[in-house]
């Protein structure tokens, strides 16, 4: 967690003033006065977190194998884990350099997006089953037992995770626009869950929840106000994709659709915004989702992550509960 968090903050030495020349064209080797906002903030925050991720990641498993701490099956999860990630980080990259470098402000196509992210899950999952064969069921809450969905699984669980990374895409910021950045909304969030699974579960899940941690809030304090680099597409998608890999690996999917409840609430304000529109051609919300409609208001970036705060602790809250639950269920 140290490593990765003392990488995700260096490295914003060096690369914040590269994305900036991407965005202004004029190359300054310092940072600035982080006092003062000068509206030249990059996108492209996710490549802090994912040297963070990546460093401490491959640095954790090196000395854990050294120490005789992981056998083969948590070391192939985890690598696996880590290319996930990886394969969706590139994927929130290149719409952060196509709306920042290419000046397209809607990006890739979303459909195109979508079926990425859904395939690249879906492969996830797959390569899960080869590797420590996953058996497909889902454990249920409330004393329900399992769910078994046989080969759906993978489709089903794999839309699952792809609609909860477009939870994050939304959360801090809709759609990686810098005007409706909550500064702080995505690390306080992020940082809190990673911990959560770092805590209450164990082995590989255990190490990707503390460089979640550490890489999150590295970047956070670039990103707090005022922001020198936004978290873009970049940074939302890789805390949607290691959120879903935590969830997956230490078998718990359960936790994909309410433990993020203040993401999963901002998308769908963002849904029921969209359709009231096109029901009625009349505006609902003064933003894209709820915590921009807060901002639009007046509302300061903190108030907005006390407000949030409670959600994200009640979904966290939720989560012991049911990981104790799960841990009785597996014993039994």
């Amino acid at each position: 967690m140290a490593l990765s968090f003392i990488l995700s903050l260096s490295s914003g030495i060096m690369l914040i003033p590269i994305f900036r020349f991407y965005k202004t064209g004029i190359y300054k080797p310092h940072i600035g006065d982080r006092l003062r906002g000068d509206d030249s903030s990059p996108r492209f925050g996710g490549a802090l977190m994912m040297l963070g991720i990546a460093a401490g990641g491959v640095g954790s498993i090196a000395v854990l194998q050294a120490g005789g701490g992981f056998d083969s099956t948590p070391q192939k999860r985890c690598a696996a884990a880590l290319l996930y990630i990886f394969m969706a980080f590139a994927a929130g990259f290149m719409q952060d350099y196509v709306k920042q470098k290419l000046n397209r402000p809607a990006g890739l196509k979303g459909g195109l997006l979508f079926l990425y992210l859904w395939g690249l899950s879906c492969g996830f999952l797959i390569a899960l089953k080869l590797i420590c064969g996953s058996t497909g069921e889902v454990l249920l809450p409330f004393r329900l037992g399992f769910l078994s969905f046989g080969a759906f699984y993978y489709p089903v669980t794999g839309l699952v995770m792809t609609l909860c990374i477009y939870a994050f895409r939304v959360h801090d910021s809709y759609g990686g626009e810098e005007e409706y950045c909550c500064e702080g909304l995505m690390g306080t969030g992020t940082v809190l869950i990673s911990l959560f699974f770092a805590v209450m579960t164990q082995s590989d899940c255990s190490l990707i929840g503390y460089i979640t941690a550490g890489s999150a809030a590295g970047l956070m304090i670039w990103s707090m106000y005022p922001a020198k680099i936004y978290f873009g597409e970049s940074g939302q998608i890789i805390c949607g994709a290691a959120f879903c890999a935590m969830c997956i690996v230490s078998n718990n999917e359960i936790l994909l659709i309410f433990l993020p409840i203040s993401a999963i609430i901002d998308m769908l304000s963002t849904c029921i915004r969209f359709l009231h529109y096109r029901r009625t051609k009349n505006v609902l919300l003064l933003g894209g989702s709820l915590h921009a409609h807060l901002k639009a208001k007046g509302m300061s970036d903190t108030k907005i992550i006390l407000w949030s705060l409670p959600l994200t602790l009640g979904g966290i809250a939720a989560g012991v509960m049911f990981i104790i639950y799960s841990n009785n269920v597996m014993s039994a």
